[in-house]
């Protein structure tokens, strides 16, 4: 799956076996806490 350095052929291969879904925030916790308040966690 990774025998290339080059990503964009490295993510296809990983979607076309994976569904990746994914959030990444970055900030002072107050202001993270602020926009996430409500959500929850798919488990």
């Amino acid at each position: 799956m990774f025998s290339t350095g080059h990503d964009a052929d490295n993510r296809a291969g990983v979607s076309a076996v994976l569904d990746v879904v994914g959030l990444g925030l970055h900030g002072p916790k107050n202001a993270v806490d602020k926009v996430i308040k409500g959500t929850r966690a798919h488990r």
